[in-house]
């Protein structure tokens, strides 16, 4: 049986407190490279604690996540989604734990907040590009 995780690499926003300069935000290309380092992390709480309980278990999961000068993860929260059913919470739980410990590179940038999109999919057997 295959899983598969597609990891939204296209950013779904970009939220900052105030106005600010586009030299002080992380770069897209920075960002995305972190979050497909941390993608079996992902796969892992999809898998282990959504699929294990329901096979059935699939959707869009958006993640705040608030990233510190310094690379560290000030908070990360569930900012949408889409799951549901047995096992919806566990996974949600378990995504918004792993990314709390995501560290990005630290620079001269402001304090920002950036949402994740993860489509979590369960393909039996089949192979799809998700690619728009």
């Amino acid at each position: 049986m295959l899983h598969t995780l597609v990891l939204s690499l296209a950013l779904a926003s970009r939220l900052t407190a105030m106005s600010q300069h586009s030299d002080s935000l992380r770069p897209d290309l920075d960002v995305r490279l972190v979050a497909l380092r941390h993608a079996a992390e992902i796969q892992h709480c999809y898998e282990n604690q959504g699929l294990r309980i329901n096979p059935a278990l699939g959707g869009m999961v958006e993640v705040e996540v608030t990233v510190a000068p310094s690379g560290r993860v000030e908070d990360a929260k569930l900012a949408s989604s889409a799951l549901f059913g047995l096992g919806r919470a566990e996974v949600e739980s378990c995504i918004t734990t792993s990314v709390k410990n995501w560290r990005f590179e630290k620079g001269p940038f402001n304090t920002e907040t950036i949402v994740y999109p993860f489509n979590l999919v369960h393909d039996r057997g089949v192979v799809r590009n998700t690619r728009a």
